[in-house]
């Protein structure tokens, strides 16, 4: 089965969603796990690969550009990609038409929202907000959400990056994380019936051990996910 990478920014970290992905299909048995990156800096969107994809990973990396939720940003706290938002919005286009099996990490699950019609805060250290991320905190999970299916706890440690988060969720989006502070750590869909599978989150499964709660069996529900689309 061919898992879809959404974008690589050519850094050396974007190596560790493929690690991830392969160890998670190896600690489960799926010996025909495939990743393959759709786009890039150096790769123009591969609509060839896009058409063959059995799940989506939307990747982590730099801001969502705030025009695509209409903010305006005159002090430049935003660091958008360029080029990425498009590449992106297509690939999103194609997995919504086709209901691919998405797993939204970070920046990912930033672009979901936006994709939605929702908007993101520009900056969590701002004044305004005076909310704090550190790179290994607690969030608290809803009771009967999928992601508390899946990680069968009610709170757990992740290793999370970003100075960004959701603001307003974007349509049959709902809120099923958060951090002590309020801020958003993972959402799904309201209704999912007739919607993709979906797990989106802030943190970085793909930086923690499989054996954590909220990394290891994130990985392998969507592998079934997507073994289970493809059949």
């Amino acid at each position: 089965m061919k898992i879809g990478l959404s974008y690589d920014q050519g850094k050396a970290e974007y190596r560790l969603y493929v690690g991830a992905l392969l160890a998670a299909a190896d600690a489960a048995g799926f010996e025909d796990v495939e990743p393959v990156w759709l786009a890039g800096a150096a790769q123009p969107l591969d609509r060839d690969a896009l058409d063959t994809i059995d799940g989506l990973v939307l990747t982590g990396g730099a801001d969502v550009d705030p025009e695509r939720y209409g903010a305006v940003d005159p002090k430049g706290l935003a660091e958008p990609f360029p080029g990425r938002d498009e590449a992106e919005w297509k690939i999103l286009d194609a997995a919504m038409s086709r209901r691919l099996p998405i797993l939204a990490i970070c920046r990912g699950m930033q672009l979901l929202n936006v994709y939605h019609g929702g908007s993101l805060v520009l900056d969590l250290a701002a004044p305004e907000h005076a909310l704090a991320n550190s790179e290994r905190h607690s969030v608290t999970v809803e009771s009967g959400s999928a992601l508390h299916r899946l990680a069968g706890i009610h709170a757990g440690d992740t290793s999370s990056s970003h100075h960004q988060a959701i603001a307003e969720l974007g349509h049959g989006l709902i809120a099923v994380a958060h951090h002590d502070d309020g801020t958003i750590e993972a959402i799904e869909w309201t209704a999912p019936m007739r919607k993709p599978w979906l797990v989106a989150v802030q943190w970085h499964p793909e930086l923690m051990a499989l054996d954590e709660p909220l990394s290891g069996p994130i990985l392998r529900g969507f592998l079934e996910a997507v073994r289970a689309r493809s059949g």
